[in-house]
């Protein structure tokens, strides 16, 4: 039997896995499906996944945030304003605090509205100060959706457009979902969704 055996080696002799002196940062080697060995993103890893998920019932075209309760299930009745007004509403609206800095990569879901209303989807990033009254600006992440209901029976789905590794938020910022009706009269609206958050740091 050999004298040197692998498993015996002191750590300044071993060497490091095949390829990775090529291999990108932040990847992670592992075995495709064809038995190979490979070098992948380690995207997985750092992904979060935030669940959002609520009801709107309203009769204006102000711009709605939800406000936690029981768990993920919200109710989207407090008025956004930008900049923030009131700490404590935009403590309750905001869905997730970053406690790392990253991108926001998808934000999709399904959207139920009642017959003909419209409900515009947003997602906002922002920043609040420690210990500070001042309010703080609300930075749009990817496009607005709109969608249209087609009654009790037929939802919708959505997938948030431009949301790209540049859609970056930092450690300490807050992540807010909101609703907006596009016309004043009476609309309701389910809403069950994700948001694919991925860490950088």
């Amino acid at each position: 039997m050999a004298s040197n055996e692998h498993s015996s080696l002191a750590n300044d002799q071993l060497h490091d896995p095949k390829d990775f002196s090529t291999a990108a940062n932040d990847t992670v080697l592992t075995k495709n499906a064809s038995g190979a060995l490979t070098w992948h993103d380690d995207t997985i890893r750092r992904t979060h996944f935030v669940r959002v998920a609520g009801l709107i019932s309203k009769s204006t075209t102000d711009e709605y945030a939800p406000t936690y309760a029981g768990g993920t299930q919200h109710s989207f009745d407090t008025v956004v304003t930008n900049p923030t007004a009131d700490a404590q509403d935009a403590v309750a609206q905001a869905q997730l605090f970053c406690t790392r800095a990253g991108y926001v990569n998808a934000f999709t879901g399904i959207i139920a509205i009642n017959s003909s209303k419209s409900l515009e989807i947003k997602l906002y990033k922002g920043t609040p100060a420690d210990e500070s009254s001042s309010g703080f600006a609300l930075t749009q992440l990817g496009d607005t959706m709109t969608e249209t209901g087609e009654g009790n029976t037929t939802p919708n789905l959505f997938d948030t457009t431009s949301l790209t590794t540049s859609s970056t938020f930092a450690a300490g910022d807050v992540l807010i979902v909101t609703l907006k009706p596009t016309a004043a009269s009476s609309t309701q609206g389910r809403l069950n969704s994700t948001i694919e958050v991925v860490y950088t740091s």
